[in-house]
């Protein structure tokens, strides 16, 4: 019962910052709601499918939980605007040799992971939110 109400906590507390991670610059969003969507399966059913309604979450989040899948276009954007920026940083920017080795691992680091990832072909997701429901 303890673990279970601290899982609520957690999944509360992570989907406000995910949520403030939307406004806030520095904030990451994804990470906070994917935390969120765990911690609200371990503790509330309600919340959880409250999580994967909207249209917004739902197919990323799907998508996860089916085995830590991201959809193709979604790998795209985030190496395209995660490479883009920090890759500004380092190419463009005055910035001292230490901060722009860690940047660049950070980069390859992270693409690699993302494109690591399995892809889920968008027909097979249909049949797998009909039977999550």
């Amino acid at each position: 019962m303890i673990r279970q109400k601290l899982f609520l906590v957690l999944g509360c507390t992570s989907l406000g910052l995910g949520l403030a991670g939307v406004f806030l610059p520095l904030v990451p969003t994804t990470p906070f709601i994917l935390l969120s969507a765990f911690c609200f399966s371990r503790s509330s059913d309600r919340l959880h499918r409250w999580l994967l309604a909207p249209p917004t979450f739902s197919s990323l989040l799907l998508d996860r939980e089916r085995g830590g899948a991201i959809r193709p276009r979604a790998k795209a954007c985030s190496i395209l605007l995660m490479n883009g920026f920090l890759g500004y940083a380092v190419f463009f920017r005055e910035t001292s040799l230490s901060a722009k080795v860690v940047l660049f691992s950070i980069m390859v680091v992270v693409s690699a992971f993302i494109l690591s990832r399995p892809s889920v072909p968008r027909s097979s997701l249909h049949v797998y939110a009909l039977q999550k429901l």
